[in-house]
């Protein structure tokens, strides 16, 4: 019961915040994928596990967002801490980013089935800003920009999570030693801060699980709100709804095609402002879990176990 009351206090206090869009790389199916913002969250297994997931937005506008994202981790005993990457590529209008991150997890266990995972993660991240596909109302204006411009830098991350058999919570930080808000540039994006939660309700009806999920993302600037909800067959089968406060209402069905490899599907529908004017967004996910990668190691108890 406390740490269902847990789980309510966290969705109200959320609650409060104030909520606008968000500049940081979005995925619907962020639920499967925190290890994309949070070092912290990777599954302490025997497996390695890995996710590729690629996002088209706002079909129907002209060089919309498009985003594919490579995630891949596992757990080592012998240095005890779990280890992976990230590699992003995001494409929008004239601006490409490309993201190669690595990063490590080290658990602590706080009880019997519970665990508080502290991860960091540093890598780099290439921002490419093409000014040959735009086109200026006054083409003598001294801050038209004409050329093709990349700026390289150092790319940091941390997070905390922490995990029983029902609950995760956790928090992240991403960019963490670039400007803050008041003085980020297109060569320093702003640190964002992620807070989310999710608690697993076992058997709501028989092998029916329904799990709620809530995050909070911001650069202090703009801030974004998503509210989740799924529901599991089986383990098998999920379908579920998320809503982005003021700016999308995403449905999504996932599949375990065999005990080592997953996919999912979601689909966007805009209610903000540019509803009306594209077809939505598409995001399709693979998951793979390979188990025994290292059975030389002895693994520890912890609520991510799935033997």
């Amino acid at each position: 019961m406390k740490k269902i009351l847990l789980f309510i206090v966290l969705l109200l206090f959320i609650g409060y915040m104030p909520v606008r869009g968000q500049i940081d790389t979005h995925f619907s199916q962020y639920m499967f994928n925190e290890v994309t913002f949070n070092p912290a969250s990777v599954e302490i297994a025997n497996t390695l596990n890995a996710s590729i997931v690629a996002r088209q937005q706002w079909v129907g506008f002209e060089n919309a967002p498009s985003t594919q994202i490579l995630n891949a981790s596992t757990y080592i005993q012998d240095i005890y801490g779990g280890v992976g990457i990230n590699i992003l590529n995001d494409n929008i209008g004239y601006e490409n980013i490309l993201l190669a991150r690595a990063f490590y997890a080290f658990p602590i266990q706080t009880g019997v089935l519970s665990t508080v995972t502290l991860g960091l993660g540093a890598g780099i991240i290439n921002r490419t800003l093409d000014g040959t596909q735009l086109t200026y109302i006054d083409p003598e204006d001294p801050l038209a920009f004409y050329g093709k411009e990349n700026f390289l830098n150092p790319d940091f991350n941390f997070g905390v999570e922490y995990v029983d058999p029902n609950l995760t919570a956790g928090f992240a930080i991403t960019h963490l030693h670039y400007k803050s808000h008041k003085e980020a540039t297109s060569e320093y994006p702003p640190m964002h801060y992620y807070l989310y939660g999710k608690y697993r309700f076992e058997d709501v009806i028989e092998r029916i699980d329904i799990e709620p999920y809530i995050l909070f993302k911001s650069s202090l600037v703009i801030t974004q709100f998503d509210i989740n909800v799924i529901g599991y067959y089986d383990d098998m089968v999920w379908t579920g709804f998320s809503y982005r406060l003021g700016d999308a209402i995403s449905a999504m069905v996932g599949y375990q095609i065999t005990h080592y490899l997953a996919v999912g599907y979601a689909y966007d529908y805009a209610v903000g402002t540019s509803r009306g004017y594209s077809g939505g967004s598409h995001e399709i996910m693979l998951k793979a879990s390979f188990e025994g990668f290292n059975r030389t190691r002895v693994t520890p108890q912890t609520p991510r176990i799935f033997n």
